[in-house]
């Protein structure tokens, strides 16, 4: 992680933004691509989210828990397995969207 992605590919990627996938065996929608790290970021669309606390350890609200996907694997010149994943888990309202995404 921490590398920045090609514009093209960020491009592409931003086109993913909005549309359900599901990851990690939950449901979950794409929110936004950070460039500057190389991450795509999911929000979970789970019908009921976690409790977060505060501080000091009390509930106080829930909230739909985020994911970070790194875009790029550990040699950072192939994607890495977890965007492979989600692209795969891409549902299918489009037609071919998932593999010409990136």
């Amino acid at each position: 992680m921490g590398s920045e992605i090609d514009r093209g590919i960020a491009q592409r990627l931003r086109k993913l933004i909005g549309r359900r996938c599901t990851y990690l065996g939950k449901t979950c929608r794409v929110i936004e691509v950070l460039s500057d790290g190389g991450i795509l970021v999911l929000a979970s669309s789970e019908p009921l989210p976690p409790i977060q606390v505060d501080q000091y350890g009390q509930a106080t609200s829930r909230f739909n828990e985020l994911l970070q996907i790194p875009i790029f694997g550990d040699d950072e010149s192939s994607y890495s397995d977890e965007i492979m994943d989600l692209l795969a888990g891409l549902d299918g309202d489009s037609e071919g969207a998932a593999p010409s995404a990136v």
